[in-house]
């Protein structure tokens, strides 16, 4: 008789995860915009907490210190568009002036390579065609994040609104969230929560500041090599590939796209350069700059990060793709620290993998100012 009863309630266990499942996938669902407004809050106030710790620290408020980091960086942003926009904006008004007459080279170009390879047949151009996909373009991009989650514009106002002052009360009083967030799980596990947060806090900050160095590296680097090549527009392409460089490998693939279509359209043989161009650089951020900064605290499979990324941008649009990265980093290290550790004390694996060498022996030097910009212990 205990058999069936032990079956039935199996049953019904299942039957019951099934049901909570579909639940829960409908409900993030429905509420996908609050979903995404709620990461976007932790990520943003994880990213300013860093410099208000520092300055709360050396004594400041944390009100006064939020204040000053968000003059700081309208200070900074104001000084760069200063000295950027004017050009920027001049090189893209001429970008999309000449856009037609390159297209049209680029369709020639494409058409003599088909008739030296043989092919029959021939691409055509037609400019009606031409502007109807270029305002498809223009107006599809302008609301294809909200689209994505099928929020309209007054709906994505009122949750940026809600996310900046979520972010601003989260990180002038992370106390009650962060104890709060402890006091949930039994007190004997509680010295072990603040742990994983810490470490999650690290990973994060680590992956915000080599992201933002390497944006910044690829962007001034990629600008000053398409100068010297020759390539049109060389300041607009190198601005344009270090803001998609967020995106890991599938940016930087972009990004050489449009430089050695120019490239081929003005002087063919300056599109080697190019293409020698973005492989030194390319080489270099993910060979020294990466390791160096980022350590190995974000070092995930590229398959990995390539499927998050198509997850993520389904679900949220562009700004799920911006979210993707840093979600799967925090998920490692909870998989990490709460199943995979429990799992090596669990035995002795007669055949463990090999460890791979580490790719520099020298320390991170931002792992100095990573300890100053942790959380006191109160928090």
């Amino acid at each position: 008789m205990d058999r069936p009863v032990a079956s039935g309630r199996t049953t019904y266990t299942v039957i019951g995860l099934v049901f909570a499942l579909l639940l829960g996938g409908y409900f993030a669902y429905r509420t996908s915009g609050v979903i995404l407004a709620f990461l976007l809050t932790i990520l943003l106030s994880i990213i300013l907490s860093a410099p208000v710790n520092y300055l709360a620290r050396r004594g400041l408020p944390r009100t006064w210190g939020l204040l000053a980091v968000i003059v700081a960086l309208a200070l900074v942003l104001w000084l760069f568009g200063l000295a950027l926009v004017p050009a920027v904006e001049t090189q893209s008004r001429q970008l999309a002036e000449a856009f037609p007459t390159l297209l049209e080279e680029a369709f020639a170009l494409a058409n003599r390579l088909q008739s030296f390879f043989g092919l029959g047949t021939q691409i055509g151009l037609d400019p009606e065609s031409l502007s109807g996909v270029g305002r498809e373009v223009l107006t599809g991009s302008t609301v294809s994040t909200a689209a994505g989650v099928g929020l309209t514009a007054a709906t994505v106002v009122s949750l940026a609104a809600v996310v900046f002052i979520s972010t601003i009360y989260l990180v002038i009083r992370p106390e009650p969230w962060v104890n709060g967030f402890v006091s949930l799980f039994p007190a004997g596990w509680r010295q072990r929560t603040r742990e994983v947060l810490q470490i999650l806090y690290q990973t994060e900050q680590r992956w915000f500041l080599g992201q933002l160095a390497a944006m910044t590296f690829i962007a001034v680097f990629w600008a000053v090599s398409l100068s010297l090549i020759g390539v049109p527009f060389g300041l607009l392409l190198g601005l344009l590939s270090g803001l998609i460089s967020f995106i890991p490998y599938v940016g930087a693939l972009i990004s050489v796209v449009l430089p050695v279509l120019l490239a081929l359209i003005s002087d063919p043989f300056s599109a080697v350069y190019v293409i020698l161009a973005f492989i030194i650089i390319q080489q270099i951020e993910g060979n020294l700059l990466q390791p160096i900064v980022m350590s190995r605290a974000v070092d995930l499979h590229p398959a990995v990060v390539i499927f998050a990324i198509l997850v993520m941008g389904t679900l949220f649009g562009l700004i799920g793709v911006f979210l993707a990265v840093p979600l799967v980093a925090a998920l490692q290290v909870l998989v990490r620290e709460l199943w995979v550790q429990k799992m090596d004390q669990m035995g002795t694996d007669p055949n463990p993998p090999a460890r791979e060498p580490p790719k520099h022996n020298l320390p991170g030097p931002i792992d100095k100012v990573l300890k100053a910009l942790r959380p006191s212990r109160r928090a």
